[in-house]
């Protein structure tokens, strides 16, 4: 199921029908059930995958509070081996496979080809960040682990970000989930307004931009001038950040139609005034996880750990 579909539609608006009207609990598996839903519709023998990750995360988060920190440790080693290894053998098993057995030639080495048909799930990376940053603040006491799993599983699946992000912190939204704000059309308009702003990106710009990039990629290099090549990365360049930008939009206004907030995820980087500040910009949820939970680790920056 694809943001620019019928289906999406129809189903954002039952949920978003229903969600309003509906107590608390049947609230959350509603979300639940939609999201699922959501996810299955495409291959629904990779939810097996997302729900492992989900009971993996949240079990683990469980057993981190009042144990001594070399035992959260090893739990959080835990949930990293599950996630990256789920994540390595679905998105990089085949290029490190192809790698090796070209360096194996190259040493005078003959290894027949492997035939891998991995399928990449659709948002694997989304959903692995999201939860490795979950249990990663509950190692670090940021936050204390949620103990209703239909709640935290409510937050790692939601259908409008679970593809193609923001990737949210649990901090962000859980407590969204717990506690609805009361019904507002002010929710209704602003996020019926920001999906149609990101249909729009989709659909009318980046859907027409992709045959004209396509189509000069596929012409001979020795053909096209300078102004061509110049022309073709800037149409490129457009095209992703609309494809990008529109799947933000309409997660973010999908979201508000339920009276959820998501952080902004694109602020016009093209407008940056240098590289610094276009990665401000550019999908800022990815951006900012890259930075806490792998940059400043990896350089030594000391996290506070109470």
């Amino acid at each position: 199921m694809i943001f620019n579909s019928l289906t999406y539609l129809l189903l954002l608006v039952t949920v978003v029908a229903l969600y309003w009207v509906l107590p608390y609990r049947a609230r959350l598996l509603l979300i639940l059930g939609a999201s699922l839903t959501f996810y299955g519709f495409w291959r629904v023998e990779f939810l097996p995958v997302l729900l492992l990750s989900t009971v993996v995360d949240w079990w683990v988060a469980q057993r981190m509070p009042g144990r001594p920190k070399r035992q959260r440790r090893l739990l959080l080693m835990m949930s990293l081996t599950v996630n990256l290894g789920l994540l390595f053998y679905f998105k990089y098993l085949i290029f490190f496979a192809d790698n090796a057995i070209g360096l194996a030639d190259l040493l005078g080495a003959e290894i027949d080809p492997i035939a891998l048909h991995i399928i990449l799930p659709l948002g694997i990376s989304f959903y692995t960040f999201q939860t490795i940053s979950y249990t990663v603040d509950v190692y670090r006491r940021f936050i204390e682990p949620e103990r209703d799993f239909v709640l935290y599983a409510c937050y790692v699946t939601f259908f409008p970000q679970l593809v193609a992000g923001p990737i949210l912190r649990a901090a962000e939204v859980i407590h969204q989930f717990a506690n609805r704000v009361a019904f507002s059309w002010d929710h209704l308009f602003v996020g019926a307004r920001r999906v149609l702003y990101g249909l729009f990106l989709k659909v009318v710009l980046a859907d027409n931009i992709a045959p004209l990039v396509d189509a000069g990629y596929s012409m001979p290099l020795e053909t096209m001038s300078a102004l061509d090549v110049w022309t073709l990365a800037f149409l490129f360049g457009f095209q992703i950040y609309f494809d990008f930008s529109a799947y933000s939009h309409i997660a973010l206004g999908s979201a508000r139609m339920l009276g959820i907030v998501f952080p902004e995820n694109f602020n016009f980087p093209y407008l940056a005034s240098s590289p610094k500040d276009f990665w401000r910009r550019w999908h800022i949820s990815l951006s900012s996880w890259i930075r806490d939970y792998l940059y400043l680790p990896l350089a030594g920056v000391k996290v506070h750990d109470r």
